[in-house]
């Protein structure tokens, strides 16, 4: 009789815990009626691809919510043609399954007529464009208003409700596509109608 030698193969499983992802954006900002509105839902962890949804409830008429190229974040975005509170929640699923939602509320203002003017010194030379962002707090955080290069130092914003303050900054791009930081902070008042 023949005898082969025993290996003892000890098999090591590792259970390797997959991070789920997780939509970090917690509210979005409001809006006004017929005005270009753009707001960005964020995620950290969890495997792309991403599938994003709209459930329980429905989104401003005129908007849409669109996923970025690599799905880790998702925009909210059109003009809004109905004033009313909205509430919905968006739900991001990832790779393998896991789900994370939130639940929003944005109330679309009607549109006041009012408007705030700016302008701004022009940049060096290679300045290709400018960003203008705005935000309602001192100091930041700050959401971008437009949606391509400026390519004059002035922008007029449409999108403002009567008595609110308002801070803005701006950022050149080179013509390399290089983003400076944020300008010295302008703020402007917009009297109630």
């Amino acid at each position: 009789m023949r005898t082969f030698p025993v290996s003892a193969i000890v098999l090591l499983f590792c259970s390797l815990a997959v991070a789920q992802v997780k939509i970090t954006t917690r509210s979005l900002p409001n809006g006004t009626q017929d005005a270009q509105y753009s707001a960005t839902i964020t995620t950290v962890r969890g495997s792309v691809p991403f599938a994003w949804s709209v459930c329980a409830g429905s989104l401003p008429a005129g908007m849409t919510l669109t996923p970025s190229s690599n799905t880790r974040s998702a925009t909210l975005s059109g003009t809004p043609t109905t004033a009313a509170t909205y509430d919905f929640s968006v739900t991001v699923e990832g790779h393998g399954g896991h789900i994370s939602r939130v639940a929003y509320s944005v109330t679309i203002q009607p549109q006041t007529g009012q408007v705030v003017d700016l302008t701004w010194d022009a940049g060096a030379d290679n300045i290709v464009g400018y960003n203008i962002y705005r935000g309602t707090t001192n100091g930041g955080p700050y959401s971008q208003l437009n949606t391509s290069l400026l390519a004059a130092s002035n922008y007029t914003d449409t999108n403002v409700v009567g008595g609110t303050t308002y801070y803005y900054v701006t950022t050149e791009v080179n013509n390399q596509g290089q983003e400076s930081g944020y300008s010295n902070q302008a703020e402007a008042q917009v009297p109630e109608n």
